[in-house]
């Protein structure tokens, strides 16, 4: 099986989704409670406006820099796995180069704070800048890629490669020279929502599968590559 992986604006749309949803909870929300609890209508001044206005701006400034700083490392960055071989092919500025799985060197995936929730179930909050993270690709030739969440949705999933570690922060900027040792997710990780579609069609026959691909549209994006990894497990037997 291959997957594409390409810049596109799935996180830019919902950082925008956001942004929507906090309006409203400022315009529409806020008002309709303060006149519940109060029992007088909510007035928007002048003052008032240019503080939601900045409460809206200093929430952005960590995401909007996030993304700028991606953007600028993968603007001209697109990669390709194939699962039955193995391989990696990666092009980057305008060069092409293909890795098989055996000469990487060290894979660690940079995630926001939020999702060290898999591990000690802290509880966190999930902010603006959650959905960000890359992946600190190394291979043994000292070759060094930086694949980040804008080329398409996959750092939240199962990692790409085995033996992959985690390095969690608050704001998870591309750091080449990062001294902290990334470590191994503990065993009690929380399942993916595309492990466990894998886990309720492991049953399911060929055809099945098959039928999932081909409507794909009417499934979720994690049941759709469930089917997947599933057929080409079974295609590898």
């Amino acid at each position: 099986m291959i997957e594409k992986y390409e810049l596109n604006n799935k996180l830019l749309k919902g950082l925008l989704k956001d942004n929507f949803w906090m309006v409203i909870f400022m315009i529409v929300v806020g008002p309709i409670y303060w006149k519940l609890r109060n029992g007088t209508e909510f007035i928007l001044d002048e003052q008032l406006l240019w503080i939601f206005i900045g409460v809206i701006a200093v929430m952005n400034i960590p995401s909007i820099l996030i993304y700028l700083n991606y953007y600028l490392q993968n603007r001209k960055t697109k990669f390709t796995l194939d699962t039955e071989l193995k391989r990696i092919s990666i092009t980057h500025n305008g060069i092409t180069k293909q890795y098989g799985n055996d000469e990487i060197e060290k894979s660690t995936y940079h995630l926001a704070i939020y999702y060290k929730n898999a591990i000690d179930r802290a509880g966190r909050m999930p902010m603006m800048i959650s959905d960000f993270g890359y992946w600190d690709l190394q291979f043994k030739n000292g070759d060094r890629y930086y694949m980040t969440n804008i080329l398409h949705n996959f750092i939240h999933d199962t990692p790409k490669v085995y033996n992959t570690k985690y390095r969690f922060r608050f704001f998870p900027f591309i750091i080449k020279a990062d001294p902290k040792e990334a470590l191994k997710l503990k065993e009690q990780r929380e399942k993916t929502q595309t492990e466990k579609f894998v886990k309720q069609f492991k049953n399911k026959t060929d055809t099945q599968l098959n039928e999932i691909l081909k409507n794909e549209r009417k499934y979720q994006r994690e049941a759709v590559e469930a089917a997947r990894i599933l057929l080409g497990k079974k295609n590898v037997g």
